[in-house]
């Protein structure tokens, strides 16, 4: 199935509900369910008018903001793989992400677009698209007649290419399937007890997996409501959190150091009874900040392990008394992990070892790269 045909359907049963409420610097506007899967069905269209198909690779490089969402489900919806990228690359890098994975459209902002010009310009067969210039609704016809997606991809075809650190290297581009996003969705909403009653406040970069395919992606699903915050401020956090009522936070240990150190200096402390989880990932939370953030407001928090190439693996249970510091719990529904030695045995208890992943959830490999591919794998364990 395509994934974006699966949160289609969740918005037939939402409808009219906030789906996502955006409060940026200047304003704040509401989508229901109804508005935002509108929204995806006309940015797929005018993909299509741009001549994008299947197998197409598109690249987004833009701020923070809704109509990024926009871009990417409409980039899956329509078939073509979509390749989120840091608004703050250098333009040497942005040239390596463009070139390697020979995007045909690059969706930017002018001022973004202004910094790479110069470095592009080569690249004589990318259609630009400037997102604060063109505007998408304006090339769409208002009176067109609804016309159905066709959703032309799913399973096992490439819904993104998401480029690693490279740190042992040049970077590479993990090709993560429908599969693999709808897998990993469906077992963090078992795991975490998601459900249409949560209201999510969203602090994450939406470029990076954390953002986009768990805080995102989860809460879509879930037919919940997300809170998007442009810039993560601690303050604001605190009062965001009371104030829309939110029963979910997923942040990185340095958002919750940050969070930490703005409540000591709160005279007036948040009242959290509505919050229901506090979730942290993408970097290690040390036990010394799961340990002060559970004495300052009392809740511990639930820690998860995920990667690029995997999406999420593990995670501490949802009872609060089963999580432990320093810990990222158990593997999730349908994901497999053996921890094994340099022949490739399994390790006793309390041995260091190297982690061997295996489920639904593990990619296809790395674009353009069979030898990496092969190297990454062992008898069909990542």
């Amino acid at each position: 199935m395509n994934l974006v045909q699966l949160i289609s359907e969740t918005a037939a049963r939402y409808g009219d509900k906030p789906a996502i409420i955006f409060e940026g610097s200047s304003e704040r506007k509401v989508w229901t369910y109804r508005d935002f899967d509108r929204q995806v069905q006309d940015y797929a269209l005018l993909l299509d008018r741009l001549g994008i198909k299947k197998g197409d690779r598109v690249a987004v490089q833009m701020p923070k903001c809704i109509e990024f969402l926009f871009f990417h489900f409409a980039i899956l919806s329509i078939g073509a793989i979509a390749i989120p990228l840091n608004p703050d690359y250098r333009p040497e890098e942005l040239v390596y992400f463009l070139t390697d994975s020979d995007t045909s459209l690059f969706v930017t902002t002018s001022d973004r677009f202004a910094k790479v010009q110069v470095a592009i310009q080569h690249l004589s067969k990318l259609q630009i698209f400037l997102a604060d210039v063109e505007n998408a609704q304006e090339l769409l016809s208002s009176e067109r007649e609804i016309i159905l997606p066709e959703y032309r991809s799913g399973d096992d075809d490439i819904a993104m290419i998401c480029y690693t650190s490279g740190t042992t290297g040049r970077s590479k581009g993990a090709m993560i399937t429908h599969r693999n996003l709808i897998a990993n969705m469906k077992a963090l909403h078992s795991a975490w007890e998601w459900s249409d009653r949560d209201i999510l406040l969203h602090v994450l970069p939406l470029f990076h997996v954390h953002g986009l395919n768990v805080a995102t992606l989860g809460s879509l699903y879930a037919g919940a409501t997300m809170i998007m915050i442009e810039k993560f401020e601690p303050c604001l956090v605190w009062e965001t959190l009371v104030s829309e009522q939110c029963t979910l936070l997923m942040g990185v240990p340095t958002i919750y150091q940050r969070l930490i150190n703005e409540w000591e200096k709160m005279e007036s402390k948040p009242d959290l009874r509505q919050m229901r989880v506090f979730i942290s990932g993408s970097a290690p939370l040390s036990d010394r900040q799961f340990y002060q953030f559970e004495k300052l407001t009392g809740f511990r928090i639930l820690e998860r392990y995920g990667m690029s190439e995997t999406g999420m693996n593990a995670s501490n249970r949802i009872a609060p008394e089963k999580r432990k510091a320093k810990s990222v719990g158990f593997p999730l529904t349908g994901v497999e992990i053996r921890i094994v030695d340099r022949e490739g045995d399994d390790v006793a208890i309390a041995e260091v070892g190297e982690v061997l992943i295996r489920g639904e959830n593990v990619f296809l490999g790395y674009w353009e790269m069979p030898e990496k591919t092969e190297e990454s794998f062992r008898e069909g364990w990542f």
